[in-house]
């Protein structure tokens, strides 16, 4: 049962947009998406795409509380939603979906998380696919979205041009990895869901996705967004440490398929909005590709912006594996036919848009280090934190910074904050691992779950590099 609070904060959302929706667009149920894996760096962007394109958005993830920017963006999200749990997912579509709700699965581990934990994969993956479609039938859903990947392809398929009809054609391939025989199981369910159900299934094949988000999951092709990442650590502008060489965990000179995000997003948004009479490949999947690059490539491009970048080869076997198995293009025929998609964002413009993006927000980290760095050391004690967080946060002893009594505890904010940066137990915490913390969280953040504290007085003056980084 959804509370209250939930409805009256989606009912204020929907009366603030309604201005926007009788612009030419419809809020009827017509238009609701359900994004299944919601919070991840796919799910986030495909939520705030098709909000832009006009659809209701109904964000879930398996996290209890998703994201500020998400709660902002979307009509309505819905956290704690595991794919494994069918009577949650059940509940969810009873209170959410009708017969003419699009839904997204993107509840899936990536590649290397795969290997590591096949069953744990199966049981999301697969079995999560079963249970959302159950709860799809019971409401009378026909359309599902879902993202496969080049994982699916093993060693005999083509290294260029690569169809996902090739996949359909080619049941019984072997892909080389629970990852890949996984995400045909996923197509196998789409496929007699259709067949039994008039179910109206569609998947996209992506290559790798490249984007500027802080965080990512354990991927092979995400290789290049670890690389893209280490660069602006190897440069000293901030006056602080600096990295050490990038370790590239596969052979410099294999091709791999890329996307940027907003190609993909564009691809994404055309695949589900595409009318079915017009879909002519096979179980309605497309390939969605973009570009495709070497590591050596990759980092040639990057030294035009960072000379000094640095890398050295250590192989991971699992990510080597994958990488020697995977395509070096896709075929960009099919999705321009059918779904009117081509991409435009190259090599180079990939490049520096996402090293913009890590910039900013190195910048804004450094900023925050540096004003908590009082002795200038290039390190951070418990005092030197917690004089920041009274300062910066207007947080005094056991009182709130408006006063109350019942506020923020500074004392147990630090314990917190210091429970999670100071891992080996000396007291200090250097600037990589203060920078590695802050791609997932802020102080700002830690400060405002933190017990009853209430939300921040918009007359305090505090630093922009205080501000929460997006997760």
């Amino acid at each position: 049962m959804i509370s209250s609070s939930v409805v009256g904060k989606a009912a204020k959302r929907t009366l603030n947009r309604s201005i926007w929706f009788n612009k030419g667009f419809s809020s009827s149920r017509h238009n609701s998406t359900l994004i299944i894996g919601a919070a991840g760096a796919v799910g986030t962007r495909l939520c705030a795409a098709l909000t832009q394109a006009g659809h209701r958005v109904i964000a879930t993830d398996r996290m209890k509380q998703l994201p500020d920017n998400l709660r902002q963006m979307c009509d309505t999200t819905v956290g704690s939603i595991d794919v494994t749990d069918p009577g949650r997912l059940r509940r969810l579509f009873l209170e959410h979906a009708d017969e003419n709700t699009t839904v997204w699965n993107l509840a899936a581990p990536l590649s290397v998380e795969t290997a590591m934990d096949p069953a744990l994969a199966e049981a999301v993956t697969v079995g999560g696919m079963e249970n959302v479609l159950n709860a799809m039938q019971q409401v009378g859903a026909r359309r599902i979205c879902f993202t496969d990947s080049i994982g699916s392809y093993g060693a005999q398929a083509p290294r260029t041009g690569t169809t996902a009809r090739w996949l359909t054609e080619n049941p019984e391939q072997d892909p080389g990895s629970d990852y890949g025989l996984q995400k045909r199981g996923c197509r196998e369910l789409m496929a007699r869901y259709a067949e039994e159900h008039g179910g109206d299934p569609r998947f996209a094949v992506l290559p790798g996705v490249l984007h500027s988000e802080p965080v990512w999951g354990n991927g092979t092709t995400e290789y290049a967004l670890d690389a893209l990442l280490a660069a602006p650590h190897q440069a000293t502008k901030h006056g602080l440490p600096t990295g050490d060489a990038f370790v590239c965990p596969i052979d410099p000179d294999v091709r791999l398929p890329m996307v940027f995000t907003d190609d993909l997003m564009r691809g994404l948004v055309a695949l589900q909005e595409a009318d079915e009479s017009k879909l002519q490949e096979p179980q309605n999947g497309y390939t969605i590709p973009g570009l495709s690059f070497t590591p050596n490539e990759l980092f040639a491009e990057i030294r035009k912006h960072h000379p000094g970048f640095g890398f050295r080869v250590e192989l991971d076997e699992n990510m080597n594996k994958f990488a020697q198995l995977w395509p070096d293009e896709l075929s960009a025929e099919e999705s321009k036919r059918d779904l009117g998609y081509e991409a435009s964002v190259g090599l180079s413009e990939m490049v520096a848009s996402v090293l913009a993006g890590h910039e900013k927000r190195n910048e804004r980290t450094a900023k925050a280090f540096k004003a908590m760095d009082i002795e200038k050391d290039g390190k951070l004690d418990r005092l030197e934190l917690e004089y920041y967080v009274k300062k910066y946060h207007l947080a005094k002893g056991r009182q709130s910074y408006r006063g109350g009594s019942m506020g923020v505890n500074v004392d147990l904010v630090v314990d917190k904050i210091m429970s999670e940066l100071d891992e080996d137990g000396d007291g200090i915490v250097d600037w990589f691992v203060f920078s590695e913390w802050n791609r997932r969280n802020s102080i700002e953040a830690v400060v405002r779950t933190s017990f009853d504290a209430p939300e921040f007085d918009s007359r305090s003056k505090i630093p922009e590099a205080t501000l929460k980084q997006e997760a």
